[in-house]
């Protein structure tokens, strides 16, 4: 009796969505897939992330786990085109050097730094990354890693956050509104601006520049 079941079906979850990969992209595969490559799988890339974060909104733990399988469905696809082409790098790879990184950055798990409390943590993330890279203490510039391309909002999130932690701003003064009160006045202003015909997320980039111009001159914002 032949076994038709094809190879892929009786390896573990991630070895075989590997495998299904690699299938699509070789000579006997998906045409669609042949012809892709990293600079037009971008946008796939961060539509699955959104539907991801729309997911973990909506509470809905099986579409969490789909769009979760969608976003690993686009590394393993980056990873078997640069595996496909010879760029250096296999999923394999990408996956070592991840569990390097994090057990580098986490020396009060990994190594002898001792317990850290979240509060401690948050205080000295920005150390923890020098020290696994072998920098000298404070040499990491605060916005080093920020990516130009993120969503503006999402990047001016980040610049305050780095800014924060470089001890680079001061505590906001007022008391702190809650989400609902936060977003209803983004909204007003987000409608001011069309009324006036503002691009706001080029003025959202803009500020952002400024803000952080005016407390790192040599801010690359």
């Amino acid at each position: 009796m032949n076994d038709n079941t094809a190879p892929e079906s009786r390896l573990g979850g991630v070895e075989r969505a590997k495998a299904v990969v690699q299938t699509m992209l070789s000579a006997e595969g998906c045409a669609w897939h042949q012809v892709q490559t990293h600079e037009s799988l971008t946008k796939y890339l961060v539509e699955e992330a959104y539907e991801t974060v729309d997911a973990i909104e909506r509470g809905s733990a099986q579409h969490v786990a789909e769009e979760l399988g969608d976003v690993l469905y686009q590394v393993l696809f980056h990873a078997s085109l640069a595996e496909r082409d010879g760029e250096g790098y296999s999923f394999d790879e990408i996956a070592g050097a991840l569990a390097d990184k994090l057990i580098a950055r986490h020396p009060h798990v990994f190594g002898d730094a001792g317990y850290m409390t979240e509060a401690e943590l948050n205080a000295e993330w920005e150390h923890l990354k020098e020290a696994a890279q072998g920098a000298e203490r404070g040499s990491r510039h605060p916005l080093e890693g920020v990516p130009a391309g993120m969503a503006s909002l999402a990047r001016a999130a980040k610049v305050v956050e780095r800014l924060r932690r470089a001890e680079l701003l001061e505590a906001v003064a007022e008391p702190v509104r809650d989400e609902r009160a936060i977003g209803d006045a983004m909204m007003r202003l987000v409608h001011e601006a069309n009324e006036q015909g503002i691009d706001v997320d080029r003025a959202m980039r803009a500020a952002t520049k400024r803000f952080a111009d005016e407390r790192l001159p040599d801010a690359a914002a």
